[in-house]
């Protein structure tokens, strides 16, 4: 009889969708704190894209209070892990120094806060997860976005005279990629299978090349090892990753936001 259960619970998982055994399926919907962190952590050690069941606004209906509690998940997750990677850093730096000083621009306390809390996350999270959906109007809007990029970098290599009609031909792809994902974004909504099956992989690269970009924050590498001051990016990358699978492109713009507000509180307390 015991065998008989056994192979009956065999049978039904295989004939189970994969997608109502899987635990992102249900956090979509309400979820208590454990659910959310088991699956945003399973989510760290290999990206999954999203259950097709969450729908393009997973907390569309969850309402305000679900939404927070959502996001209040989610961002503790991310503290717990970023704390500890942060202060692993700084006990390695005292022994070594390998760890290049910040560089950031000099700005007042109110532009700070509006770059902290507004366009970095809102232009952060368009560019290295807004396209993280697969669809392919979404992909095609990352590749203007991403020529764009290079574009604006290409100014500083370019010669005197050239920065304003470069800022300018940026300008013009982001333009153009808008136009094109607005006229074909309801056309073009299918995910190419390429990109489901690499999944994980593009999620990493993603994560990576938002935490390279913050080089630029800190002063020209001394050591080859200086290149882990952006090992908390790269982090914070793949959990803003899972937000914006999971809860939507507006949820991870506002988790992005949140955590920056906590470090903008923290330096006002170091300060």
């Amino acid at each position: 009889m015991d065998e008989l259960h056994r192979d009956e619970g065999k049978l039904v998982a295989r004939l189970t969708p994969p997608a109502a055994r899987d635990a992102s399926a249900r956090v979509a919907q309400a979820a208590g704190f454990a659910d959310r962190a088991g699956d945003m952590l399973a989510f760290l050690r290999r990206p999954t894209p999203a259950p097709a069941s969450l729908g393009a606004a997973p907390l569309a209906g969850a309402g305000a209070r679900g939404a927070m509690l959502a996001l209040a998940a989610v961002l503790a997750v991310h503290l717990a892990l970023d704390l500890p990677a942060r202060l692993l850093l700084a006990l390695a730096d005292a022994r070594a120094a390998f760890l290049p000083a910040p560089a950031l621009p000099d700005m007042g306390p109110a532009r700070q806060a509006l770059v902290a809390l507004l366009i970095a996350p809102v232009l952060e999270e368009l560019a290295f997860r807004g396209w993280l959906s697969g669809r392919i109007a979404a992909l095609r809007l990352a590749l203007y976005g991403f020529a764009a990029l290079g574009v604006l970098l290409a100014r500083f290599l370019a010669p005197d005279g050239w920065q304003p009609g470069l800022a300018m031909l940026a300008l013009g792809l982001v333009c153009a990629g808008l136009v094109q994902w607005q006229r074909s974004r309801a056309r073009d909504a299918a995910v190419p299978g390429w990109f489901t099956r690499h999944f994980a992989a593009i999620t990493w690269a993603s994560a990576l090349a938002f935490g390279l970009i913050h080089l630029g924050n800190y002063a020209p590498l001394t050591h080859p090892l200086g290149v882990l001051v952006v090992a908390p990016q790269v982090l914070g990358g793949l959990c803003l990753a899972y937000s914006r699978t999971r809860l939507g492109l507006g949820a991870a713009m506002a988790h992005h936001a949140l955590y920056n507000l906590l470090w903008l509180a923290a330096q006002g307390v170091g300060g």
